[in-house]
């Protein structure tokens, strides 16, 4: 099983982001022949050199291009999709990202005879939530799961390492913030490391299933949202104050906040933060593929010179 992945051809969407470099790095080490279809391929044209020449394939384009997403996919051995946002900046985005996109993927991918469709959803989402984002991705899911049987569904927990939106926002917070307000403080998540995100992927490939599997991909520790901050700021050795904000009081506020272009919250992430963010036991866990799981206190305190 060392070499199942060599020369075999991959898709992969969104890949240009900060989870689909380290998945793009896993499966070119592994001998696989990638292929990355991005809007901004200066954020991969680095990883260039971690495969043999003609291993990884960077293209430029919109993935609503007509006829470009079915032309890239009826080749290739898997396809993985990381595809997601976290506010909206155009009406129904969540719905169309979300939803609509690993609809009409799963579609081609059962067309087309692909052996895998990797499907990176959210730890938790579901079709009664109040939050459109858990919900549109919750609809997603059920869309791969109709249209197509082979397919691995995993939800992360929040994911950290080098280049996060998580630790790597409040990092640049709190070098010139005396006070950071922690919406949620109480609200507990299951941080996962973005290496063992990625070792999944690999590990799911070799799976042989005829119906949809999901998985919840998490941390072996829970935290709450402001240990996770107290934790970060321990080990970049900087005093703060944090006060404790109830996301209720944040609603109306974020409701404005929204419409801005880059919005520090949304109304929808406020509803997102009354509910854990930690695994609900259902589905086979990090452990079941035979991985243990980084523990954030040790990898979080070996990568902060990172953040600092």
């Amino acid at each position: 099983m060392q070499n199942f992945l060599k020369n075999k051809k991959f898709l992969i969407l969104g890949g240009s982001g900060f989870v689909g470099k380290y998945i793009t790095q896993n499966l070119l080490a592994k001998g696989a022949r990638v292929v990355v279809l991005t809007r901004n391929s200066n954020k991969i044209k680095s990883l260039k050199v971690s495969g043999y020449p003609g291993q990884l394939e960077i293209i430029s384009g919109n993935i609503f291009e007509d006829g470009l997403l079915e032309l890239l996919i009826k080749d290739k051995y898997a396809v993985i999709n990381l595809c997601g946002v976290l506010y909206e900046k155009h009406k129904n985005e969540f719905n169309i990202i979300h939803n609509f996109l690993p609809e009409m993927i799963s579609k081609l991918c059962k067309k087309y005879k692909i052996k895998k469709f990797i499907h990176i959803s959210a730890l938790g989402v579901s079709k009664d939530s109040s939050s459109n984002y858990s919900v549109t991705k919750a609809l997603g899911e059920e869309n791969i799961k109709k249209n197509f049987k082979s397919s691995i569904i995993l939800r992360p927990s929040i994911i950290f390492g080098i280049g996060d939106n998580f630790f790597g926002l409040f990092s640049k917070i709190s070098k010139f913030a005396p006070v950071i307000p922690i919406i949620g403080p109480n609200t507990m998540f299951q941080p996962v490391y973005v290496n063992d995100v990625a070792l999944a992927v690999i590990e799911t490939l070799k799976i042989n299933n005829n119906k949809p599997k999901i998985f919840n991909i998490c941390g072996p520790k829970q935290y709450s949202f402001y240990e996770l901050i107290k934790i970060l700021l321990s080990f970049l050795k900087r005093k703060r104050i944090l006060i404790k904000v109830n996301p209720k009081l944040m609603m109306f506020p974020g409701l404005v906040l929204q419409n801005f272009p880059n919005p520090p919250f949304t109304y929808d992430q406020m509803k997102l933060l009354l509910k854990d963010n930690v695994s609900d036991g259902l589905y086979p866990e990090l452990e079941d593929l035979k991985i243990k799981p980084v523990l954030l206190d040790t990898k979080l305190k070996e990568l902060i010179n990172f953040y600092s």
